[in-house]
């Protein structure tokens, strides 16, 4: 009986702990360290501060927008856009720490003093609200790491890596084809009928510019001087500048055009990557892309 004494013990231990686990709504996971390990928000967004290759700015987007730091974390959402759906889809995975690339409350600074009696304002912030989220946007630095790492993942979306110029990540030479080809292609893999072009739809090229998000039109116009550039892929931008620049050049005979895929196909993949970024040092708690997706939809969409 003496000899029974240890295990007995050891499983009544057990036994205990696992109650234990149990009233605490512990859920198991495959992690490096020690699975009852809580990471708080704040930790989470340290250890990113530590790892982008670039200094934390003082003036920045790249800052809670709802929620407390001190929170702890029961899993991680990257997402292009933290729309109310996006949310709703991290509350019922179990991800209350939602790091998200664009506004989350319309405009770029998110500020809220527009919307303080809005309607679809106050509901979205009482659903975060309710369910103890905490937002954080990473947009400047996520640009400023070295790679850019909404550029690494629009590369690796498109498996463009081979086609990369060594002396431009967001320059490529495609093999020949034409305007309307690359465009139709483009349209295809994202499948959204997003996609505009001005230029020459017949025009043969093969020297592809990016410039993902709405970077401006001097960003833009800039590229498309370059004589490597003869087509720019961009996300947005206002349409009497760059639209306009491109329309006149293209008129003057220069070979030079445009195609833009809207602000969520250019850069979502950005994010997905983003969750496989952080991966490599949050083991503890599970990290999870979800897609905001395209906004827009037109009518013969299949």
């Amino acid at each position: 009986m003496l000899k029974l004494l240890p295990s007995i013990i050891l499983l009544l231990c057990l036994g205990c702990n696992a109650k234990k686990s149990e009233n605490e709504n512990f859920k198991p996971v495959q992690v490096n360290q020690s699975s009852a390990s809580v990471l708080t928000a704040g930790e989470v967004i340290g250890r990113i501060k530590d790892r982008v290759t670039c200094d934390w700015r003082e003036e920045t987007v790249d800052t809670y927008k709802s929620g407390n730091p001190d929170t702890k974390v029961t899993g991680i959402a990257t997402t292009f856009l933290a729309t109310l759906d996006v949310l709703k889809k991290a509350q019922k995975e179990g991800l209350n720490l939602v790091i998200t690339h664009e506004p989350t409350y319309y405009n770029h600074l998110d500020d809220t003093e527009f919307f303080t009696s809005d309607p679809v304002y106050i509901a979205k912030r009482k659903f975060i609200e309710e369910h103890n989220m905490v937002i954080f946007r990473f947009h400047d630095h996520w640009h400023m790491t070295n790679p850019d790492g909404i550029h690494t993942g629009m590369i690796n979306e498109l498996g463009w890596k081979s086609y990369q110029m060594k002396t431009d990540q967001m320059i490529f030479e495609l093999p020949e084809q034409t305007v309307g080809t690359l465009a139709k292609t483009l349209k295809d893999h994202f499948n959204t009928p997003a996609v505009r072009v001005v230029g020459d739809p017949d025009l043969k090229i093969s020297q592809v510019g990016m410039a993902v998000g709405a970077p401006g039109s001097q960003r833009q116009i800039m590229m498309l001087r370059r004589d490597d550039v003869e087509v720019l892929i961009g996300g947005e931008t206002h349409e009497w500048e760059t639209v306009e620049w491109v329309r006149d050049a293209h008129s003057e005979g220069r070979k030079k055009a445009l195609i833009l895929i809207g602000h969520a196909n250019s850069e979502e993949a950005g994010m997905a990557y983003c969750a496989s970024w952080l991966e490599e040092f949050i083991s503890e708690i599970p990290v999870q892309f979800i897609a905001a997706g395209d906004p827009f939809w037109g009518p013969g969409l299949d």
